[in-house]
């Protein structure tokens, strides 16, 4: 093999790594921003009065559950959140040295299990309350 092709070889992007770290980031940035101003508003603001907010009576969820763009918003709040925590975990098990934690069938726990949270979630949404 020439140099050149070694080296153009040796520079091929892992495509299913980046994904994973893209997941990972973007569910960091909603996990800081997103999230807290979330409980914020909807656990603390809203029982106290301050801001309108979504009561936990059936016919209120339902009403708003029935927006497309809620549904996305919970969607996508929940998911990358569970696939920032997947990732994390299992860097924090292999900076700890758990060796298994880098093994592909512990990618396939980790990450799988994030992927079964986002399908549930999309079951979910989709079924409680039509668009």
């Amino acid at each position: 093999m020439s140099t050149d092709a070694h080296l153009q070889h040796a520079h091929k992007p892992a495509f299913a790594h980046l994904f994973w770290w893209f997941m990972f980031a973007n569910g960091g940035g909603l996990a800081a921003l997103v999230l807290p101003v979330h409980i914020l508003v909807q656990g603390i603001l809203g029982p106290l009065g301050i801001v309108p907010v979504v009561d936990q009576h059936q016919d209120t969820w339902i009403s708003v559950l029935g927006n497309p763009i809620v549904k996305l918003y919970l969607l996508v709040l929940i998911a990358l959140s569970f696939f920032h925590f997947a990732h994390r975990l299992r860097y924090l098990l292999v900076d700890f040295g758990v060796a298994a934690a880098k093994s592909t069938p512990a990618q396939v726990i980790f990450y799988g299990g994030a992927v079964v949270v986002t399908l549930a979630t999309i079951w979910i949404l989709l079924t409680t309350a039509p668009i």
